[in-house]
């Protein structure tokens, strides 16, 4: 977790954000750890579409990072009644 954390400080993210982040990356569905391997290892983002959710224009729309896009897609895969829901109002 503490090289997931560092990589995110290093690409931005606050100190105490990035270890928050890094503990819920760790948690993510094995549907997006090689997606989230790739962005560690070189930055390479991949597109997901989930619940009728691209992860490319929730980026855009909420002016999310990719992690955060991410664990978003993540919940929409595990709760998506409610994601929708949040996603819908305007999540921030």
């Amino acid at each position: 977790m503490e090289t997931i954390q560092n990589i995110l400080i290093k690409r931005g993210y606050p100190q105490k954000a990035a270890l928050s982040v890094a503990q819920s990356l760790l948690m993510l569905d094995s549907t997006f750890q090689p997606a989230f391997n790739s962005w560690l290892e070189s930055e390479v983002e991949t597109d997901f579409q989930i619940e009728g959710f691209k992860l490319s224009e929730l980026k855009r729309k909420f002016d999310m990072t990719y992690p955060a896009a991410l664990l978003t897609m993540d919940w929409l895969l595990k709760e998506p009644e409610k994601a929708r829901e949040c996603i819908n109002r305007g999540i921030r």
